[in-house]
Parts: structure tokens; C-alpha cells; sequence
């Protein structure tokens, strides 16, 4: 089954990804080079919906939720 997660960072609005696992979502990003040297993640937030997300920059610059993969900084379509 696919979760969506998102990573809160020290910097920045954060990170989407859609995997099975926690630590397959913070595989995806690390594939991708995210996140920087200089940021870290704070907390991660399982099964996240768009509702709770920034709905002037972050929704409308998403890929697809249902779709494995990092979806937020878009790289899943």
C-alpha cells in the first residue's frame, strides 16, 4: 500500500513523496539529491493530504499523490 509523507525540513517548505515505507520515501529524495547538505529534516508527517499543505505554492506545484515517487518538488509524472 502507498503512503503519502511529507518531510519538514530546517529550511524551505518541505518535501513530498509516495512510497511504502518511510524509509523508502527518504530513499526516493536521496536518489533525487534532496534534501541539500545544509538542511536537514525536522519531522516527517505520514498519510498527508493536500488540504494541509501550502495552497498557494505547494498544491498547485505537485505531481499526483497516488503515484509512487517524489511528488513535491514534482519529479513523479
Amino acid at each position: 500500500m502507498l503512503i503519502p509523507f511529507w518531510f519538514n525540513v530546517t529550511k524551505g517548505l518541505g518535501f513530498g513523496v509516495t512510497a511504502s515505507t518511510e524509509a523508502e520515501a527518504e530513499q526516493l529524495l536521496r536518489q533525487f539529491g534532496y534534501p541539500p547538505k545544509e538542511v536537514q529534516f525536522t519531522n516527517v508527517v505520514q498519510n498527508i493530504t493536500f488540504a494541509e499543505l501550502d495552497q498557494k505554492h505547494v498544491v498547485p506545484n505537485s505531481g499526483p499523490m497516488v503515484v509512487r515517487g517524489v511528488w513535491y518538488p514534482r519529479h513523479n509524472v
